[in-house]
């Protein structure tokens, strides 16, 4: 899980890299030799400046991020230059990230540079394998950095393990800085198989443009489709590369693909900017997907019964931010961890405005299992103190403020509690979005128009937009086009505990069987229970005691510190979680069902079978929903992943994780089970 970082030493006041034997960059004229061999010869900033109105997004990728000195200066030109309705997506891989630290001492020495530089400081992640989403500039530049080798990287980024399909109907990469160390010093990342992979990733209108001249990197480029140029080097190099994409050259290496049921079969759909999206739903999935489509140039309205935003499942008084990390690797454990780095600077922002607090939270162990595993999980996640900490002893008690009787326990310094309904608010009022009350019981797509059309119980007209998003959680199950999700309504009960004069100095948010968090206007709230069958959101004293017991066997520390209480005279609320079969959310496009089980019926029969088969979906309808407890946790991510889709963008998260999310995984599951 953990990548390994730089280990670089200063050198005549440039960083050196030990493992590479090769300086970073040259501190007279950095960021001239970037201008020069990047953005000059991309012919970034004429390009830049000519984008039309149709044109929101422009995609770069780099083979060796470093220092960040090309992103920076992508940055800075296009906040200059960039009109402000266009978003600059930068993918950049990386295997061996800098530490921190290092990156704000490198960055230092460019202090003109602060205002660009201090928010990809401030938001820099650990070095955890996988893609780290950052968001600059209100979402006018999006950074994906992705760390691990630059092969698997930019094969994850591809919508196909097929190359021929690597941008089935989305965006190609518009330039690309090879910007590695030199073959000579760093041979894996100029491979002939990556630069198929460059190619897979480009259209005709794409450019490239590296500081070397080395042959294996003009043969290898020329292999693969690229015309290339060999000009001027900066400064005293005597030559460099640039080239434009021609055609896709046939890759030997390539793997027999398997089914590609996430594909749509149809052709893409191409709206007319601004596109309008209505959003069915003003709970927390619906709030940071309508924010993520404003934020790339689409007219959004959100669509709610209640009127307001985050008054059903998201309505509680306080939620966690809430982490799960575990010893395996396979799916749902990094769909976590990616989760919850995106979420800790996503809401960022709002605990520095003081909305929620930000105090860190604290995994106690329920058993001596657990035990085991927090410290298999520590060693898994070593030197990633800014991530997560294995606390024991005094530590526990310095962190939480109280005593604890818990040999150990996992910190998460960055995370923290929330109030739902208030992160809803901010969120739409911070895009100018506001919700539509009305309670949608049927819709249907006009194809002459291509507008879907939504209405109420009287048949009336609510809204009309060209793309439609269900964001309403348990609500879907009542549409005929999404009824095969299934997914489950989960009652929840929060129990809100007046403070004790010890339990008010508790620090942090404590998890266990269940969580507390710190005290607020005399208060804790308190959570959660998972009641099943139990159609009512009355609260019950029973599930008040139920809240108060797992706290209280958490710890019996944490037990002390709490009291004594009277079940009867105990504020909460009650509410239902939607929750799915797997306990991923969904994210992604709707499938015809009865088209999928028709294409797709040789599962029953082979399910390891492999055809070119692409799945059918339904035209401009997508759905974000089945969150259970983390909702605040997984939306962001979720969010990311679907304005993606819709915005016919490559999406900044693993190809395999983005099919472990997809709508479809329950119909390709069932048909291998022979369910259907």
């Amino acid at each position: 899980m953990e990548v390994s970082p730089a280990e670089i030493e200063w050198r005549h006041g440039v960083p050196f890299s030990l493992e590479f034997q090769d300086f970073y960059f040259s501190l007279k004229d950095a960021f001239q030799e970037s201008n020069y061999v990047f953005i000059e010869q991309n012919n970034l900033s004429s390009r830049w400046q000519s984008l039309e109105k149709q044109e929101l997004n422009f995609n770069i990728a780099e083979l060796g991020f470093g220092a960040g000195l090309n992103f920076l200066s992508c940055c800075k030109l296009w906040l200059e230059v960039a009109p402000t309705h266009a978003t600059l997506s930068y993918f950049a891989a990386e295997s061996r990230p800098l530490k921190s630290v290092d990156l704000e001492q490198i960055l230092e020495i460019w202090p003109s540079l602060d205002r660009i530089a201090k928010p990809l400081i401030d938001q820099f992640p650990a070095a955890i394998k996988g893609f780290h989403n950052i968001e600059l500039f209100d979402g006018r530049i999006k950074l994906c950095l992705m760390l691990g080798p630059a092969e698997e990287m930019f094969d994850a980024l591809a919508e196909s393990d097929i190359k021929e399909l690597y941008l089935h109907n989305k965006n190609p990469i518009d330039a690309w800085f090879l910007d590695g160390f030199s073959p000579s010093k760093n041979p894996n990342i100029w491979t002939s198989k990556l630069f198929h992979t460059v190619a897979s990733l480009s259209s005709k209108t794409t450019t490239l443009s590296t500081f070397s001249a080395a042959s294996v990197v003009a043969k290898n480029l020329t292999m693969c489709g690229f015309d290339i140029k060999h000009i001027k080097g900066f400064g005293k190099k005597r030559q460099m590369i640039t080239a434009t994409f021609n055609s896709l050259k046939q890759d030997h290496t390539k793997i027999l693909g398997t089914n590609q049921w996430n594909l749509n079969s149809r052709a893409r759909l191409n709206h007319k900017m601004p596109a309008s999206v209505a959003i069915l739903g003003a709970g927390i999935a619906g709030c940071t997907t309508a924010v993520a489509l404003a934020k790339r140039g689409y007219t959004v309205n959100v669509i709610d019964r209640f009127g307001k935003a985050g008054e059903g499942g998201s309505g509680n008084k306080r939620a966690i931010v809430y982490p799960k990390l575990s010893i395996r690797d396979d799916s749902l454990p990094r769909i976590n961890v990616n989760a919850l780095m995106l979420a800790s600077r996503y809401y960022q922002p709002l605990w520095d405005k003081g909305i929620g607090q930000q105090c860190g939270v604290l995994i106690l162990p329920e058993n001596p299992k657990s035990e085991a595993e927090f410290v298999k999980i520590s060693k898994r996640f070593h030197g990633l103190t800014h991530f997560v900490q294995l606390l024991t002893n005094n530590a526990l008690q310095d962190v939480s403020g109280i005593k604890l009787k818990s040999n150990l326990g996992l910190f998460f310094p960055t995370l923290g509690w929330l109030p739902p309904s208030i992160v809803c608010d901010y969120l739409l009022k911070s895009a100018n979005i506001s919700v539509i009350k009305g309670d949608v019981c049927k819709f249907h797509r006009d194809s002459s128009e291509g507008l879907w059309n939504l209405f109420d119980d009287n048949d009336d007209l609510l809204a009309q937009a060209d793309i439609l998003v269900m964001a309403n959680a348990n609500g879907i199950n009542e549409f005929e086009e999404t009824q095969f999700l299934d997914v489950k309504s989960l009652r929840g009960q929060v129990t809100e505990l007046p403070s004790s004069e010890s339990s008010e100095k508790i620090k942090t948010v404590i998890c266990g069987e269940g969580y507390i968090t710190p005290s607020q206007a005399g208060s804790h709230s308190c959570g959660a229970t998972y009641n099943h069958k139990i159609s009512t959101t009355d609260l019950r004293a029973e599930d008040h005691w139920k809240n108060i017991t797992q706290m209280q066997n958490t710890d019996k520390g944490l037990a002390l510190a709490l009291g004594k209480f009277n079940i009867n005279k105990l504020d909460g609320r009650a509410n239902y979680r939607c929750t799915t079969r797997d306990y991923l959310p969904i994210a992604g496009p709707i499938p015809n069902q009865s088209q999928m089980i028709k294409d797709f019926a040789f599962l029953r029969k082979d399910a390891r079978k492999s055809t070119a088969i692409k799945g059918t979906y339904i035209d401009d309808l997508y759905v974000n929903c089945g969150m259970g407890s983390r909702g605040l946790t997984y939306a962001p991510l979720t969010a990311e992943i679907l304005s993606s889709e819709i915005s016919q963008q490559l999406c900044p998260l693993e190809r395999e994780l983005r099919l472990a999310l997809h709508p479809s995984r329950f119909i390709i599951r069932d048909l291998k089970k022979k369910r259907i």
